[in-house]
């Protein structure tokens, strides 16, 4: 699928049926598919942001992450 850089989103659906039964339900609903399409595409934006901030970073070993100089006492 082409990506430009206009404000339109282009969508070829084979099936001619579930085109119907999308714009039947969003009608019942109050919603037109461009209402539909943003708030489905907010929320998969959102979600997938939120799941970039939910994720740590990778621990070193232990003996790898201590950034100063141990001791021991029995050291000579």
């Amino acid at each position: 699928m082409a990506v430009g850089k206009s404000k339109r989103i282009v969508i070829d659906v084979d099936d001619v049926d579930l085109k119907r039964r999308l714009h039947s339900r969003l009608a019942q609903d109050g919603l037109s598919l461009k209402d539909w399409f943003v708030r489905a595409a907010n929320a998969f934006l959102e979600d997938r942001e939120y799941e970039r901030q939910m994720q740590f970073p990778t621990l070193r070993a232990a003996e790898d992450a201590a950034p100063y100089k141990t001791s021991s006492k029995d050291e000579a």
